[in-house]
């Protein structure tokens, strides 16, 4: 009688019905209040959800302001505000999908500026020029039709890229060749390819911030105070926690919002600079783009309530040059997908995915750029890793609290007015922001050198020639634009596309060279970096495996003898009695 009520006591303590009860010696990993299976009261997980989208907005804001230089709207505030809104939209639409059928992780999705790169490329084309840029042999063609209908064309050749390429992707994760993509992918590879998306894109946050680098300059000086110097500074706010209740705790305000806050700060700033009348009226001066009411005319113009669907620019076209440039975001979205499903798995204190959850997150991740595509977000989706260190500080690892902040963003996705609001933010402070960010961007990828032997002259060539050539190259195809004539239009597209692409061609380098070049795996950084993704210490107490199955009884699939050939679903009829014993070992003890 005594075991028995032990047990039932140890059965009391357990959150949810199919968590399994852990050895009270081990300690929560980061100290985590709630680990991925366990949900807090409702109204925490909505403002905890609506604190992811704060997070992820600082990164999101950035995509439209860049896309609408190439993509011909940067004088229409409306459209920019439109797109914003369809990627927070989207975004939740997407993070929802992930979260309960995917990897079902606490992981956001969002735009990515994986993208940007081979967006840039396609649309430098002669075809998809904005009208005036240059001497245009369509230039009559451009006049027959208003400004309106040049950037939808362009927005419309985009999608249809993102689309087909994501169909790629979707193969790649439901048929499990990701494990074989990767054998040939490493640091060596990741590192280049990473660093070229932010390095490559310098040019855009100068332009934004040379309208004003004073304002620009604040703004890092901003973020760089709150993000590095302040990042240990708490202040007292009302929380709340299981066993406490609500009380005033300590809580990292700097630490979480330091983009937020330096945008707010010197958006501040220039409303007392264009009260006191410090700023030019001057349209046609620069620096008159620090002004805050250079465009409020879109807080006008912008709808209460607009829905985005499918379709909303018009029928989407295809074109192979556009399919095989996207391909490039698409593989680099894959890698750095993967890396952070293990970070988040860890964050949120649930064991490491296995290969069939690893699967269908990098196939429903295809799937949620096929939905970015077609409704026209002019971008593809991916794992935001800003995220995901909010985990590690909140300490709050719930799956349930990111499916609220999913809901989260598609109501204010809906509401045009809060995506205008941030499309007034003064361009000097958007190029402040840039500098930052893009910064990080090439830092994340270089990063990826610590798992190999820098020391090492192979290891060298390879890095420092892929950036070079990544950039070089790219360089000497935008300024000789007919350099690639091989008297087939369509082949001289597809190459001019995929030359173009910086973080394509530095990829492309880099892969050849390290899987060609002799060298053992340790020297290449292969064997570090597996390790690094496959840590599974019993260290800390971790949830159970069962977190990956799906929901809604949908898993009865994998007791079926056809789960054997669907490598996103586990066979559970495959596993001896010895096997689960080893499972059910390394799940609790």
């Amino acid at each position: 009688m005594k075991g028995k009520a032990m047990e039932l006591q140890e059965n009391q303590k357990t959150p949810e019905p199919y968590a399994q009860p852990l050895p009270q010696k081990r300690a929560r990993a980061l100290g985590l209040s709630y680990l991925i299976d366990e949900n807090p009261p409702w109204y925490a997980c909505l403002l905890l959800g609506f604190q992811h989208y704060l997070t992820m907005l600082g990164g999101t804001l950035a995509i439209p302001f860049l896309l609408s230089g190439p993509m011909c709207f940067a004088n229409n505030t409306l459209a920019i505000s439109e797109v914003l809104s369809t990627i927070f939209f989207v975004s939740g639409l997407v993070t929802l999908l992930q979260s309960t059928f995917g990897v079902r992780l606490p992981i956001v999705q969002g735009g990515t500026f994986a993208f940007l790169a081979p967006t840039f490329a396609i649309l430098s084309l002669r075809q998809w020029e904005c009208p005036g840029t240059k001497e245009n042999d369509n230039s009559t063609d451009s006049s027959t039709i208003n400004d309106d209908d040049i950037w939808k064309r362009n927005m419309r050749e985009i999608q249809g890229a993102i689309i087909v390429s994501s169909l790629f992707q979707i193969v790649i994760g439901f048929t499990g060749l990701i494990g074989i993509l990767l054998r040939f992918i490493g640091p060596l590879t990741i590192a280049p390819t990473i660093t070229l998306v932010g390095v490559a894109l310098f040019h855009v946050a100068a332009e934004h911030a040379g309208n004003h680098w004073g304002i620009s300059m604040t703004t890092i000086v901003f973020i760089a105070l709150f993000s590095q110097y302040l990042t240990k500074v708490e202040i007292p706010v009302l929380e709340y926690s299981r066993t406490r209740g609500f009380h005033v705790g300590r809580y990292p305000l700097f630490r979480l919002f330091p983009v937020i806050l330096a945008i707010a700060a010197s958006w501040i700033i220039c409303a007392i600079i264009t009260a006191a009348g410090g700023f030019p009226s001057d349209p046609s001066i620069p620096q008159y783009m620090a002004r805050i009411d250079a465009r409020t005319d879109v807080l006008k113009e912008a709808k209460w309530f607009r829905f985005p669907y499918p379709g909303q620019w018009g029928t989407p076209t295809v074109s192979l040059a556009g399919v095989f440039g996207m391909l490039a975001g698409v593989l680099a979205s894959i890698i750095e997908s993967v890396g952070d499903y293990y970070a988040c798995a860890r964050l949120s204190g649930a064991p490491p995915p296995p290969k069939h959850a690893i699967n269908r997150g990098i196939g429903m991740e295809g799937i949620g750029c096929l939905l970015t595509g077609a409704f026209g977000s002019g971008n593809g989706t991916t794992s935001y890793s800003e995220n995901i260190g909010a985990i590690g500080i909140t300490k709050v690892g719930s799956l349930r609290v990111i499916q609220f902040g999913a809901l989260v963003m598609m109501v204010l996705g809906v509401l045009g007015k809060i995506g205008a609001l941030f499309v007034s933010i003064p361009d000097p402070i958007v190029g402040g922001v840039f500098m930052v960010m893009f910064g990080m961007i090439a830092a994340v990828g270089i990063s990826n050198l610590q798992f190999a032997d820098m020391n090492s002259s192979r290891n060298l060539f390879i890095v420092g020639f892929s950036i070079v050539f990544g950039l070089a190259l790219p360089h000497y195809m935008k300024t000789h634009p007919n350099a690639i004539d091989t008297g087939v239009s369509e082949i001289d597209q597809i190459l001019t596309v995929l030359f173009s692409t910086s973080m394509a061609v530095g990829c492309i380098v880099a892969l050849i060279l390290d899987n060609t070049i002799p060298g053992t795996i340790e020297e290449r950084g292969l064997k570090a970096w597996r390790q690094h993704l496959s840590d599974d210490s019993d260290e800390f107490q971790t949830a159970s495996i069962k977190v990956y199955d799906l929901p809604f009884g949908l898993n009865r699939i994998s007791d079926y003898k056809v789960a054997k050939y669907l490598p996103f679903l586990p066979y559970n009829n495959d596993r001896s009695p010895a096997a689960d014993v080893e499972l059910n070992r390394w799940r609790c003890c």
